[in-house]
């Protein structure tokens, strides 16, 4: 580990962090329009990525846009990334991290390297949703461990339909979904739409979350 990398120089190298306002901590976002699965989805009715929330608003923005793709590009550096996403959280001590609320997992390779970054800062907790279920669970059936402090959340395809939990509980793994037609278990909708001290997402104990359609 690089101990004379500052966190201006380590910001550089992973393209900046994500600040979501519902979170209680920084995050990672990657461009939606590459979402392998997602983007497949998108042209599905009722598909939650047919109505994909990165895909308007303030996603849109130019200097969103450009942040978005930056970080992209950074992990083509794959040694320099972990390092200085491992170093950010490190100094930073932040206790808790959301992968992607923009975009997913892009390949094995990508997933390698998000477990890597959870095996190096110990002290945070991680969370991961996603669509790319065969990615994980190929890397599972061919011996990639899942750190004790990452929770991934295998994520349902559509609107008030089912998420692979049968899968999930093969693998050990969490899940969740989306509903137009309950406010769900997440507490967002009665909190401002912030998460405040709730912390269900990171929780390995809390098997299935579903969110209120936005």
């Amino acid at each position: 580990m690089n101990t004379q990398m500052t966190i201006k120089e380590a910001l550089q190298n992973v393209g900046g962090l994500s600040n979501p306002s519902k979170m209680p901590s920084f995050g990672y976002s990657l461009p939606a329009s590459i979402c392998n699965v997602g983007s497949k989805l998108r042209k599905a009715p009722n598909s939650i990525c047919s109505s994909c929330y990165a895909l308007k608003g303030r996603y849109m923005f130019n200097n969103v846009q450009t942040a978005l793709w930056r970080r992209l590009e950074s992990m083509k550096n794959k040694t320099l990334w972990i390092e200085s996403m491992s170093f950010l959280m490190n100094k930073k001590q932040l206790t808790f991290f959301r992968w992607h609320d923009s975009g997913d997992i892009q390949s094995l390779a990508h997933l390698k390297m998000i477990i890597q970054v959870c095996i190096n800062t110990p002290q945070t907790r991680h969370w991961l949703p996603t669509r790319e279920t065969k990615v994980v669970t190929e890397a599972i059936k061919n011996g990639l461990v899942i750190p004790e402090n990452l929770t991934i959340r295998l994520s349902a395809m559509a609107f008030d339909k089912p998420a692979p939990e049968n899968t999930a509980k093969k693998f050990g793994l969490q899940v969740s979904g989306a509903s137009k037609l309950t406010s769900g278990n997440c507490l967002a909708p009665t909190q401002g739409g912030e998460c405040k001290d709730c912390r269900k997402c990171w929780d390995r104990n809390e098997f299935s979350i579903v969110y209120k359609a936005h």
